[in-house]
Parts: C-alpha cells; sequence; structure tokens
C-alpha cells in the first residue's frame, strides 16, 4: 500500500503528464528511481533509459539527453551540475537525494519549467516533501505530500511538537512510513515512535525521527 499510495499521490502532486518523455538514469538500488520510472508508468509518459553500462555525466549526459528529446528528468544535484548547457526541451526538472545549491537553481529555473527539490528518506517511502524552487526565494524542503505529515520535535524532549519557525528534530508521518527495520528491533524502536499528537491519513500511529 505505502509504495502504491506513493506513486499515485507523487504523480499527481509532481504534475507528470503522458506526454513527457522521462529519463531513467538511476540505479534500481536508489529508491530514488522509483520517481522517474513508477510516476511515468501510472501517466503513460515514455521512459527514455540510458545505455546498459554506462554512465553518463557532464556534456555526455547533455547530447544524450538532447539526442533523445528528453523534456522530463529526476537527478541528484551534483550530476545535474556537470551539465553546463541548458536542455531547451526539458519541461520537468525534479532534485533530489542532497542539498540543492541557490546557485544551481538559479541556472535551471525558467518560467516554462516545474522545478521541483522533493525530500524524503528512505523510511518514509522514497519522498515526503516537495517544494517548487524559484531563483529569487531560499531553498527549502517545502511542505508534505498530500497523505504526509511532518513535524519540528523539541532536540531535548521528542514528545514535545515545536511551532513553526522554531529549531528542531524532523519527524515524519503518514500512509507510506515504513514498519520499521528487518531484525532491528532495537534501532525500530528508536526512531519509530508514538506521535505525540494525533495526526491525519497515518495508519501506524508512529512517526519516524529522522
Amino acid at each position: 500500500p505505502a509504495i502504491c499510495n506513493f506513486v499515485r499521490v507523487a504523480a499527481d502532486e509532481y504534475g507528470v503528464r503522458a506526454d513527457n518523455r522521462m529519463y531513467q538514469g538511476l540505479t534500481l538500488a536508489f529508491d530514488f528511481s522509483v520517481e522517474e520510472i513508477w510516476t511515468s508508468f501510472l501517466t503513460g509518459a515514455t521512459l527514455v533509459p540510458k545505455p546498459a553500462g554506462v554512465s553518463l555525466v557532464g556534456e555526455d549526459l547533455h547530447d544524450f539527453l538532447v539526442e533523445r528529446r528528453v523534456t522530463a528528468m529526476c537527478v541528484v544535484p551534483t550530476l545535474l551540475a556537470t551539465v553546463e548547457a541548458d536542455l531547451d526541451d526539458l519541461r520537468f526538472l525534479l532534485v533530489s537525494g542532497e542539498a540543492c545549491p541557490q546557485d544551481l537553481i538559479r541556472r535551471w529555473w525558467t518560467p516554462q519549467r516545474r522545478f521541483l527539490n522533493v525530500y524524503g528518506p528512505t523510511e518514509a517511502t522514497v519522498t515526503a516533501t516537495m517544494a517548487q524552487v524559484h531563483p529569487d526565494r531560499p531553498v527549502t524542503i517545502g511542505r508534505p505530500l498530500p497523505t504526509y505529515a511532518a513535524l519540528v520535535l523539541d532536540t531535548t524532549d521528542p514528545t514535545r511538537v515545536l511551532p513553526f519557525g522554531e529549531t528542531g528534530e524532523l519527524a515524519v508521518a503518514g500512509v507510506g512510513l515504513a514498519d520499521g527495520y528487518l531484525n532491528r528491533d532495537e534501532k525500530t524502536a528508536e526512531v519509530f515512535v508514538p506521535a505525540p499528537v494525533d495526526l491525519p491519513n497515518n495508519p501506524s500511529g508512529l512517526i519516524y525521527r529522522t
């Protein structure tokens, strides 16, 4: 249920469309690959996989994307930073996996391009929050996706939820929350804890302390 829920929510919130040509360059071992593969399958978009056995970076990646008329891409910021020239056909760009520098947003943002910064630990099924970025605004991880929730906890008392604007420990919850770690009961009990407040769409009643 968690992965099916995420794919449906992500495809809708991201705006993945049937006429997209989505680059598929992430290894299947990286949960981020779900963003590019399964949202495309759900919406009927065309998946454009990179050639097997090669790593495309920089000019080689740029040339491949241009040649295959790629219009949508999910990518980590460090890989995106290796591409010097713009991609005129690119209409959807999603970055995740690490912090996205402001200068990268300035380089790649255009009014015609939907540019998203998303965040989520694997423990919450790929992605939990989303922000539409802009070169004139600070980079943030945005707000929770539908069926997800995010809380900021007091680091000295993790049962206390802090008000907006305070600094603390991020916790996530929702339909996508994992059951825990396989054969690691102690670690599971440490970070998957009862939610200190009632949350909608949170069937487990737990939060994950990031």
